[in-house]
């Protein structure tokens, strides 16, 4: 029969595995060999194994292989008849393929043959408790607890035949997990790893007190993290070197902040240069439930795997540390309590049972029948005490439900005497003041560390062995699911450079296509028109009566009202003071009647109202200036104008001279009342702009606004139009600061024609109040505005103020209305000055960054995008937020754990030469497993550093 090289599989194990691509089998290997396969498509060899029948060559458990074979032995297969019924040979994966494989493979004896393999079986069952995968499946495991100074960490020494340290203290401040791995290679080797499950996070001003140790928090200040993280420390290959590395190990495990490569012994800095008990000494914390990991390997060691916990104790060294007790007997009690754990209980023979806190701790887990008793220091043992231990052997007193093992290893004794040692002291073949008691000889199958680790390793072989089918259902869910969360998280892009370059580009075009465009400006000329009218509405009005007069009517800007109301008694007019003049027709009089002034359109020219970037007001729009309308309101009158003359005027000046200061103060006072709306105007154009830049960033990075490169734009788009608005806004205060510094003018043209217009309003309401005062106007005449006036009632009201005010003399406030008009003249030349100014200056510089290339440059500076070439900066920025990169880095690395887990178990199946009797087979998420792949295979994608 031809051979197909490509069927070949190398195993880790120097068992053979059938090809399931072609009908050869793949020769045995003593090394492990991982092989690629496309992420998630692992296969059901039991499933598909059913398409195959053995031949007459050799099985895998048939065919001795001799340790000088090197020739590779080629084992044939061949399908059944109706292996692919109707030529189906690739058809696709039934609906229900992903129930097939998580309940059909498992029915097969395979699994009930697994436990005559138990170097692969506890081979197996170290790869899944390496990897960390118990929190999501159940793993049987093997846990060695017992009290401070019972001899624990000798007969843990005994069970991995290495020199453990040993003290009469706390010799363990955290949990060791060994493993034992018999290899054919005539050479020892041990490598340390350090498991983190936990972070440290201390409290800022205080060690953790007992109260704070809760169930909530049970091993302050480590808090669980989402995964686990597993760092290699050092790999030796002198026996002699472990216990000093083993030490470091824990002082690394000990400093979490720490890198730990510092104390690695021989190459770390601290370890070079500082003594290892001072280490001790001063390490962050006292106490760490992340792991120490041993894998040892060598000629003639046990196949096993297990976990040996600090020794339980009541008091501390010192009292602050009274915390630690709480929590080492937390940790027990987690460990004990997992429902697939085999105890092992250390209790020396040397002191009485009822003294043990562990077994107080086995009771409360409830897992006394899960439990093994262990004596240790059984050359101890009081003649007084024979019985009591006697009983226990025999099951008279029913602890635990595994019964009893005796062990004695002295710490003097060296260990590569120890187990000649034991094995003559349980033979009764020792001198010494304690020999073994004769009573106990019916008990020699369970005497000595070696038959415990025979029984040790069967009882872990077979938990493993019934636990495999829900351990393997449990995994393929969770791959299952773990397969789903993924593709709810988009991956990154394939060109992530050019993704990221594209991106930015698109987003600072849009920011400068929407600064110049039709929207905005008329938004923005929308709010210039607002705040322009709102500083000419603040126009200051001026009170036009004195107090012989009986209307008072205040003269507005240019929508402000004249208010007439009704005197409590009518003037009666003397005889001398009747006339029949001529004047307008009566109207019914009305109580509360307003009468408009004359709206103030002024000519353009030299005196434009508007800037030239603004548009006329969306009346749609509410204006934001609208509670400044009315601060002119009854700003002058011309009683207060008359004092404010006297008070400046010198002695002897004459009465219609006007002292500077009083017209300046006048001014400038009108002036002041911009602050408000000017920094309203600056909060809305900010509002504006936020929304307009936000906007574009929203319409081209919107597809990525999960990504980080979205948050980052968002940030610092924010900080850019911040510092921009500063800036800007520093600029505007100077020019407000300008105007009210001193009055100050260049136009005298605009001026004088703002003032001449208003001197003609003022005079023309000041001599409607001076002819209705001397009867000489109808009372019920209102002062209507000009522009609401017909050419016929203005000629008329223009012939009765020529014809009696001529009569009436020279106003006795005539200089008072003349201070007044020059004032609004003033306030009228520099509001248009003003609000000329802001906006241009606004436009100038505020927009012009946007519509020019300073966020290009300000984004560059935080990015380094354009001028720097990092990798790993673009993939961080198409990351998504901190949570989702976490969660997607987090579940690839279990993937990754999982996939291996599922090749371990797969691996392990294929051992037993097992068949299946289902046809179907089926991948990850329903994909169809191809059937050249007999293991899975990490995600191609995954780099080195995410494992």
């Amino acid at each position: 029969m031809a051979r197909n090289h490509d069927s070949v599989k190398y195993e880790r194990i120097s068992s053979p595995t059938p090809s399931v691509r072609s009908g050869t089998m793949g020769p045995p290997s003593p090394s492990p060999r991982k092989r690629k396969t496309p992420p998630g498509d692992f296969l059901d060899t039991q499933s598909v194994a059913r398409s195959f029948i053995r031949s007459h060559a050799p099985s895998v458990e048939t065919h001795l292989r001799r340790d000088d074979e090197t020739e590779p032995m080629f084992m044939e297969m061949r399908r059944l008849p109706d292996s692919f019924r109707g030529g189906q040979q690739d058809s696709p994966v039934s609906q229900n393929a992903d129930a097939s494989f998580a309940h059909q493979s498992f029915a097969h004896p395979t699994f009930t043959d697994i436990g005559l393999k138990q170097k692969a079986c506890n081979d197996t069952l170290g790869d899944l408790q390496t990897l960390g995968v118990s929190h999501v499946a159940a793993l049987p495991e093997l846990v060695l607890v017992g009290d401070q100074s019972s001899g624990k960490s000798s007969l843990m020494s005994g069970l991995a035949r290495v020199n453990l340290p040993r003290s009469a203290g706390v010799c363990t401040r955290c949990p060791l997990h060994i493993r034992l791995i018999s290899s054919r290679i005539d050479h020892w080797s041990c490598t340390v790893s350090l498991q983190q499950d936990y972070d440290f996070q201390p409290l800022p001003d205080r060690k953790p007190k007992t109260s704070d140790v809760t169930a909530s928090n049970p091993f302050p200040p480590w808090v669980k993290m989402s995964h686990r993280d597993i760092k290699t420390f050092k790999t030796i290959f002198d026996p002699s070197e472990i216990e000093e590395v083993l030490r470091w190990a824990q002082i690394a495990i000990l400093n979490h902040k720490r890198n730990f490569e510092l104390f690695i012994p021989g190459e770390g800095a601290v370890a070079k240069e500082t003594p290892l008990d001072v280490a001790a000494r001063e390490t962050d914390a006292q106490f760490s439930p992340n792991i120490v990991a041993l894998e040892i390997k060598g000629p003639g060691l046990p196949d096993l795997s297990f976990y040996d916990l600090p020794g339980v104790f009541q008091s501390p060294e010192k009292e602050e540390d009274e915390y630690i007790v709480k929590v080492v007997e937390k940790l027990t009690l987690e460990y004990i309590r997992r429902e697939k754990a085999i105890i092992m209980w250390a209790l020396p023979m040397n002191i009485d049972l009822e003294n043990s806190i562990c077994l107080g701790i086995i009771r409360k887990a409830k897992a006394a029948q899960r439990t093994i008793g262990v004596m240790t220091k059984a050359d101890q043992l009081p003649p007084q005490n024979v019985h009591n231990w006697l009983a226990m052997f025999r099951g008279e007193k029913p602890l635990v439900g595994q019964g009893f093992f005796a062990t004695s290893r002295p710490p003097n004794q060296p260990l590569e005497d120890a187990t000649k040692w034991e094995e003559l002291f349980f033979g009764r073949q020792v001198d010494g003041n304690s020999p073994w008691p004769i009573e106990f000889a019916e008990f020699a199958d369970r005497c000595g560390v070696e038959r415990l680790l025979k029984h040790l390793s069967r009882k872990l072989t077979e938990a493993f062995a019934k636990s495999l089918p829900s351990i393997k259902e449990t995994v393929y869910k969770r791959l299952n699911a773990i397969k789903g969360e993924l593709d709810a998280l988009p991956e990154l892009p394939a060109n992530v450079e050019h993704e990221v370059k594209k991106s930015l580009v698109e987003f600072l075009n849009q920011v400068k296509t929407a600064i110049r465009n039709t929207r905005f400006s008329s938004e923005w000329n929308t709010l210039n028109s607002q705040f322009q009218t709102c500083i000419f509405k603040m126009k200051p009005t001026c009170k036009v009566k004195d107090n012989t007069e009986l209307q008072t009517i205040d003269l507005s800007s240019a929508d402000s009202e004249v208010t007439t109301p009704s005197p409590t008694k009518r003037p009666r007019p003397s005889d001398s003071t009747v006339r029949n003049v001529s004047t307008p027709s009566k109207r019914q009089r009305q109580d509360n009647v307003t009468t408009p002034v004359k709206h103030e359109d002024y000519p353009m020219g030299g005196m434009s109202r508007a800037s030239s970037v603004m548009a006329a007001p969306d009346l749609h729009m509410p204006s934001p200036f609208v509670r400044y309308f009315n601060r002119g309101r009854c700003a002058m009158d011309i009683k207060d104008i008359r004092n404010r003359i006297l008070r400046n005027k010198r002695p002897g000046m004459p009465r219609d001279l006007v002292p500077d200061e009083v017209r300046e103060t006048l001014c400038l006072d009108a002036v002041r009342k911009w602050e408000e709306p000017l920094d309203t105007y600056i909060i809305k154009t900010t509002e504006l702009l936020e929304r307009t830049a936000n906007g574009a960033l929203e319409e081209s990075l919107g597809v990525l606004r999960r990504r980080l490169i979205f948050r980052e734009c968002h940030n610092y788009l924010k900080q850019f139009i911040e510092e921009a608005v500063a800036g800007q806004k520093s600029r505007l205060v100077d020019m407000f600061n300008s105007e009210t510094y001193q009055l100050y003018m260049m136009n005298d043209d605009a001026f004088h024609r703002y003032k001449a217009l208003e001197m003609e309003q003022l005079k023309r309401v000041r001599g409607i109040i001076r002819l209705k005062a001397l009867t000489l106007l109808d009372w019920d005449y209102s002062a209507k505005r000009i522009e609401d006036m017909s050419e016929e009632e203005k000629m008329k009201e223009r012939k009765i103020l020529d014809t009696h005010l001529p009569k009436l003399g020279k106003d006795p406030y005539d200089t008072e209305i003349e201070v007044a008009g020059f004032v609004r003249g003033y306030y009228m030349m520099a509001a248009a000055r003003f609000v000329e100014g802001v906006t241009m200056n606004v436009n100038s510089n505020l927009l012009r960054t946007f519509r020019e290339h300073q966020l290009d440059v300000y984004l560059d500076d935080k990015f380094h995008i354009f001028s720097h070439c990092d990798p790993s900066l673009y993939a961080e920025l198409m990351e998504e937020d901190d949570h989702t990169a976490k969660q997607r880095q987090q579940l690839k690395k279990e993937k990754d754990k999982l996939v291996r887990a599922m090749n371990s178990i797969i691996d392990l199946e294929s051992l037993s030469g097992g068949t299946n009797g289902a046809n179907d087979s089926s991948g990850v998420g329903g994909t169809s497993i191809n059937s050249s792949h007999a293991a899975i295979e990490l995600d191609s994608e995954m780099e080195e550093d995410e494992f």
